[in-house]
């Protein structure tokens, strides 16, 4: 178990990070929510160290107006969208263990059972999204769970501190700028 931690923390990323914190926290992870996908880098790093999990990968891979205000978009050409929504489809179209759905966060959410033992929020990070994503999700969670996100703390994107500390009067903060709170 020790050298797990230990791999874990050494890769410093988030998705080993929120492996760190189901094993710390004897957290038993078989749903995962990732909202905001965009080439699916971090779903293979979730995919590989909760192999059992089911993912559900939610991004509508589309640059709208909020989304490029927020600070946090990629670009404002639909291609490099495309690209990336592409890139997703083609790691994981074939795997039983993933849900693609193709919307923002709160048009997805119904879409999605209730109870699910880990959400992650890494999509628009302008402070109205993020507020929205914990206020959408967080019922979502079963007791027990975690709800956590990215970008917490990042200068260019400080609508993520500002929804986190006030809507989560008690989160933790963890390595690659992750925030979270178990419910």
């Amino acid at each position: 178990m020790h050298e797990t931690l230990d791999r874990l923390l050494i890769r410093k990323h988030r998705g080993c990070y929120l492996k760190y914190l189901s094993l710390i926290h004897e957290i038993e992870i078989k749903t995962i929510v990732e909202i905001g996908v965009y080439r699916g880098k971090n779903a293979e790093v979730l995919r590989k160290e909760f192999p059992d999990a089911h993912l559900f990968l939610i991004d509508p891979w589309v640059p709208d107006a909020s989304y490029q205000a927020s600070g946090s978009a990629v670009s404002e050409d639909q291609k490099v969208y495309d690209k990336a929504r592409n890139r997703t489809y083609d790691l994981f179209e074939n795997d039983p263990h993933v849900t693609i759905i193709e919307r923002n966060s709160h048009e997805a959410a119904p879409l999605v059972p209730d109870n699910i033992d880990l959400v992650f929020i890494d999509a628009n990070h302008a402070y109205p999204s993020v507020c929205r994503d914990i206020l959408t999700w967080k019922p979502k969670i079963r007791s027990g769970g975690i709800l956590s996100g990215h970008n917490f703390g990042r200068p260019r994107l400080p609508g993520v501190e500002k929804a986190v500390r006030e809507l989560l009067p008690t989160f933790h903060l963890g390595q690659d700028e992750v925030w979270y709170q178990k419910k």
